[in-house]
């Protein structure tokens, strides 16, 4: 894994439920809400790290989260299917060792 922050998320209806990996640190999850205060909270999170984030979405919200959350100056951001992974922390792991 590269050193920088993997961020998995996993989008349900309800929820989005979000893993943060950073080398050397303990692995940090969170649960937003699946709404627009929700994906706000997401957003303030991740402004706030300046290095390269690499990010995994899958679920109901994917492609939305993607957009939203995805456009921003050193950001990898990966769509996955809920097949390869599902869970936020398997994303988050996913966006570590995706090229």
């Amino acid at each position: 894994m590269n050193a920088e922050l993997c961020i998995g998320i996993a989008s349900t209806k309800e929820s989005l439920e979000v893993a943060a990996l950073e080398p050397g640190k303990a692995v940090v999850v969170m649960k937003f809400p699946a709404t627009g205060m929700g994906i706000e909270g997401i957003r303030i999170f991740l402004s706030s790290y300046g290095n390269p984030v690499r990010m995994a979405v899958a679920g109901v919200a994917a492609l939305n989260l993607a957009l939203k959350l995805g456009n921003a100056s050193g950001r990898e951001t990966f769509i996955v299917s809920s097949t390869i992974a599902d869970h936020a922390l398997a994303l988050a792991h996913y966006a570590g060792h995706a090229a």
